[in-house]
């Protein structure tokens, strides 16, 4: 995990399990050459926290049309859906909300 990563992790107080999540997503996108600026990160590791905090509680998110997604891109939504399935206890519909992080990053 690069430094300004680690710091942002350390300033939002992750767990080090959501720390591991997010220096995997690092390396994923690194090695695709998807690069989040500073507030991409700052969101997607807000984000990322929030799905353990549900999969913790055992509380959802709202049924998802996935018509609403056909514009993403599949290598957005399969690393969405790998985060998703790591994390567990999830309902599959995140991989939804949490694959428009990837792919505005794509834009940088």
């Amino acid at each position: 995990m690069n430094e300004e990563l680690a710091a942002l992790c350390q300033e939002l107080e992750l767990s080090k399990t959501v720390q591991a999540v997010i220096q995997k997503i690092e390396t994923s996108l690194r090695a695709i050459e998807i690069k989040p600026n500073d507030l991409q990160w700052r969101i997607l590791a807000n984000h990322v926290n929030e799905m353990f905090n549900r999969a913790k509680e055992g509380t959802g998110i709202p049924e998802i049309d996935g018509q609403l997604f056909s514009g993403i891109s599949e290598t957005s939504m399969q690393l969405a859906e790998e985060v998703v399935t790591e994390i567990g206890h999830l309902s599959p519909d995140e991989k939804y909300l949490l694959s428009i992080h990837f792919e505005s990053a794509k834009e940088n």
